[in-house]
């Protein structure tokens, strides 16, 4: 509190009278400022941390389901698609054949419902750029835009060359 001195009619020491006020006689300083939006910020990324956190593991895209689908269709591929020659040796035809299919086609043979998305994609090793055979890029179903999805992959090769050493089939749900 601030006392302030007023001066009284008989001007001396007896009608001195001090009188106190509630106000502060002094505006906000930078510190204040500071430590009060400081607070603020605090708090906000405290809750919203907390919230995110909470609410995160309920919201994944991708389930068990998605999975399964992806680990299905890549091992009929592998299985069904085989040479029998070497582990993993697809045959190319038969592959072609296969992902020149339409998409129901596809999900028919493979058991996947109407309401999943599916892609199948035969890669170099190292993912940079989809094998072609016969001038047609080797991938069906869906296309596939960086979506969250179920992925599964194998590394094969074909019988007539163009994977050397190896090619990854990848197959993706979502």
């Amino acid at each position: 509190m601030v006392r302030e001195r007023q001066q009284g009619q008989s001007g001396g020491r007896d009608g001195d009278r001090w009188r106190r006020t509630s106000q502060v006689a002094r505006g906000q300083t930078l510190h204040d400022y500071t430590v009060g939006i400081s607070l603020f910020v605090l708090t906000l990324s405290t809750v919203l941390a907390g919230l995110f956190g909470f609410v995160g593991p309920l919201s994944t895209e991708v389930g068990s389901e998605e999975v399964s689908q992806s680990e299905r269709v890549a091992t009929t591929v592998v299985q069904n698609l085989s040479t029998g020659q070497r582990p993993n040796e697809l045959d190319s035809d038969e592959l072609a054949a296969t992902l020149a299919r339409s998409e129901d086609d596809l999900r028919t043979r493979w058991g996947i419902p109407q309401s999943a998305r599916l892609n199948v994609t035969l890669t170099t090793l190292n993912g940079s750029r989809i094998v072609s055979d016969g001038g047609s890029k080797l991938t069906a179903g869906s296309p596939y835009q960086r979506n969250v999805a179920a992925s599964t992959a194998r590394v094969v090769t074909l019988d007539d060359g163009p994977c050397q050493p190896g090619c990854r089939l990848v197959v993706r749900a979502w």
